[in-house]
């Protein structure tokens, strides 16, 4: 065999190993990026409930608040970036309950849209806070001191 036909398979060869490895190495962040995506840490302060536990927790805790998440979503991971320090320095683990519907299809209008806090008062539905436009830490105290969930 010539000198230069071992070199064009020598080549050959090299390419495909290194096309191997980038495509094994996009697969692995990609799968990587959606694990990332399918937890939220928010799940590690707060308890979470399936949406059929609803009902059942508000009966139970008639002036419930829940946390309405949608893991896969680049605003709600924005907002537990800041929502969650509040949850620590207040110490509302055991106030506000979540839910994440992450690839939940929800016929109801109030889980629908996350991120969002849903605040009961009497088992019914008192207010529902669109959070995803929070910047600061600050703003989310505020829309709790409003509800006085927590004090000045």
């Amino acid at each position: 065999m010539k000198e230069q036909t071992k070199r064009v398979i020598l080549l050959v060869v090299i390419c495909v190993v290194t096309l191997s490895v980038l495509i094994i190495a996009l697969k692995l962040h990609e799968n990587k990026e959606n694990n990332s995506l399918a937890t939220s840490d928010i799940s590690n302060y707060l308890t979470e409930i399936n949406y059929d536990e609803i009902e059942n927790h508000v009966i139970e805790q008639p002036s419930a608040i829940i946390y309405v998440s949608n893991s896969s979503e680049e605003k709600t991971i924005d907002f537990e970036k800041i929502f969650i320090p509040v949850i620590k320095e207040y110490n509302l683990e055991n106030d506000i309950i979540y839910i994440n519907i992450n690839e939940t299809t929800i016929a109801d209008p109030f889980y629908q849209n996350a991120p969002e806090l849903i605040f009961y008062e009497n088992a019914e539905v008192k207010d529902v806070i669109d959070v995803s436009a929070l910047n600061k830490s600050s703003e989310v105290e505020e829309i709790f001191k409003e509800r006085s969930v927590i004090g000045d």
